[in-house]
């Protein structure tokens, strides 16, 4: 159903209090076409350009910071781990690990990106690695495409950016021979590209991306100016899709465009928040560890692609929420309320985890908490069409890690259900991993899952580096721990599993 299964980011999210980057606003350059101008009565079109410059050169390699405690780069700086770190490390930690049931695990080979480490790793069902792969840079994330290419983000990241975990800046296509195909740079001192890539059929490529402004242009648009940050900056979260050859911007959506507040009667997007559940409340906010206010306001950390319903699913960590989105909007109606394949341009069609966030909802109703890794189930695997994600969980809320599976309240055109005063549904779960105690975690930040041929569900807990495929009934059939001798955790953003006859895994494993 999408090209998710041909992708997957390992960007880490340096730390859980990430803070923000901000505003590009796209222009419109008119362009005359002589002929359509000499025989049609219809105004002329303007062609879309974006302010956003992409060029080729990624810049030298850039060490991420580290998370303190945990296994660092070549070059970077070890520092000790908080003691609320530490607390949330422990849990789950220090369980053994289980035999693997050959005759329930899924077959295939696992590809791992620890964060401090500028290698990536494809091991068997034997937990052996059967290839290692290195580029220029310290990667964030590698997807492995059908053809055997890899599709990577790397750390290259301004300054100005660095406190937003998982900001990386630059993507790149290497050929199964090793050959760098091309390279973007998406880093720049007014956005960069963060967390997840997408190689859409045309060949372009989605980036999360995150774009600077001012906490003035924030307060202006209705934000409570009591609740910026102290360096007087605002991140709006944004997508753009790049043609990677000819580094246009062709198509852009931005959450700076779909604001409603109820807090200045005085300011733009003024109004009933609970009348307008397809836009962002700008003065709804959370905090997770440090007290201080975000510039990163929500902090999106995923994305994927739904091929034939053209919708983007983005995860937003910081308010416990994903939104859905209508990619078939041209880039003019994606700034609207209006137009596209559903109607509605670049307004929420759907959103789901945290009703509070548009006023239907109490904190009693939330059902994920600082999540990642949201995703369509792929075609042909059980649970197709279903929503899946990582529930993080919260070092006070809820101190522990779960899965879960959901069916949208979707119609078969692509639409969803929303009745009058009250939230999107569903209310009820398809399925979840909760484990029992003896089997319990939390990562309290990164990690994912991926559901499985068989039906199990591969799960990483990204925070202590460990993985285990799980069934239905939530029984651990695969075990594993990436150590390589560090002094501390390693971490892994995400973890894919591909079968063994996936071309490109065959391709590749042909090459190595």
């Amino acid at each position: 159903m999408n090209n998710r299964f041909n992708r997957r980011t390992a960007a880490p999210l340096a730390v859980a209090i990430s803070f923000g980057l901000f505003a590009c606003t796209p222009t419109i350059t008119p362009t005359l076409n002589t002929q359509h101008a000499m025989h049609s009565n219809q105004p002329m079109q303007q062609k879309f350009v974006s302010d956003k410059v992409v060029t080729s050169d990624c810049g030298p390699i850039f060490i991420a910071p580290d998370v303190p405690g945990f296994a660092i780069p070549n070059g970077a700086e070890a520092r000790d781990m908080p003691p609320p770190i530490a607390e949330m490390q422990a849990v789950g930690a220090g369980r053994e690990l289980l035999p693997t049931d050959y005759d329930r695990v899924s077959s295939g080979y696992m590809l791992i990106e620890p964060v401090a480490t500028k290698q990536s790793f494809l091991i068997n069902n034997e937990k052996e690695v059967v290839a290692t792969f290195e580029g220029d840079y310290y990667r964030g994330y590698t997807q492995i495409l059908p053809n055997g290419n890899q599709l990577a983000t790397n750390y290259v990241r301004a300054e100005l950016f660095v406190r937003g975990g998982g900001a990386n800046g630059c993507v790149e296509e290497i050929s199964v021979e090793g050959d760098l195909l091309w390279r973007l740079n998406l880093n720049t001192d007014e956005y960069v590209s963060h967390h997840d890539v997408i190689k859409l059929e045309n060949g372009n490529i989605l980036a999360l991306i995150w774009e600077m402004t001012t906490a003035e242009e924030a307060i202006s648009l209705g934000r409570n100016p009591e609740n910026v940050a102290e360096d007087g900056t605002f991140w709006w979260d944004s997508i753009i899709e790049v043609n990677p050859y000819t580094f246009e911007v062709v198509w852009e959506w931005s959450s700076k465009h779909h604001l409603i507040q109820d807090f200045d009667a005085t300011k733009p997007n003024y109004g009933v928040v609970a009348d307008h559940p397809g836009r962002m409340d700008i003065n709804k906010f959370y905090q997770f560890i440090s007290p201080d206010i975000p510039a990163e306001w929500a902090h999106t950390n995923a994305m994927d692609y739904h091929p034939e319903l053209d919708q983007i699913v983005i995860s937003s960590n910081y308010l416990g929420e994903i939104w859905v989105i209508d990619h078939s909007t041209t880039p003019r109606e994606s700034i609207t309320s209006s137009g596209g394949r559903y109607g509605k341009g670049g307004e929420f069609l759907y959103r789901w985890g945290n009703p509070v966030n548009y006023d239907r909802g109490t904190d009693e109703d939330r059902i994920i908490f600082y999540q990642h890794d949201v995703q369509w189930i792929q075609p042909g695997l059980p649970g197709a069409g279903n929503i899946l994600i990582f529930n993080n969980g919260h070092p006070v809320l809820r101190p522990y890690s779960t899965v879960v599976e959901f069916t949208p309240d979707m119609n078969a055109d692509g639409t969803y259900n929303l009745t009058e005063n009250e939230s999107y549904g569903p209310e009820e779960l398809v399925w979840e991993y909760n484990p029992d105690p003896s089997e319990q975690f939390y990562s309290w930040f990164i990690s994912g899952a991926q559901r499985q041929p068989n039906g199990n569900t591969l799960i990483n807990h990204g925070a202590n580096s460990n993985v285990r495929e799980v069934t239905s009934d939530g029984e651990i059939v695969w075990d594993y721990s990436f150590r390589n001798g560090a002094d501390g955790p390693h971490m892994l953003f995400r973890v894919y599993r591909f079968a063994p006859d996936h071309p490109g895994i065959v391709s590749l494993l042909e090459n190595n």
